[in-house]
């Protein structure tokens, strides 16, 4: 079973709750958003960048269109396996 993880988001001048009024995927890397201020009296708007950045663990499907650079700890773990063979 799969499990939904939320993003947590507080506005950058008053610390409340911000939420995502919509978003829009701009390539499989990386989304766009719109933010909104919870609070009545701040009103802040703003826009997030989400972009993925890094592979943490290597996919059982993978994407040749997708080129991720390796986290360091995978591409050491890696290093260290195929110097061993």
């Amino acid at each position: 079973m799969e499990r939904k993880t939320s993003l947590r988001l507080s506005c950058p001048h008053c610390d409340a709750f911000a939420r995502v009024r919509k978003s829009q995927q701009l390539t499989p890397l990386y989304r766009e958003a719109v933010v909104e201020c919870q609070n009545p009296d701040c009103g802040w708007r703003g826009k997030l960048a989400l972009e993925m950045t890094q592979t943490l663990t290597f996919s059982q499907s993978p994407n040749p269109d997708i080129s991720l650079p390796l986290a360091p700890r995978l591409r050491n773990t890696f290093m260290q396996q195929m110097s061993a063979h």
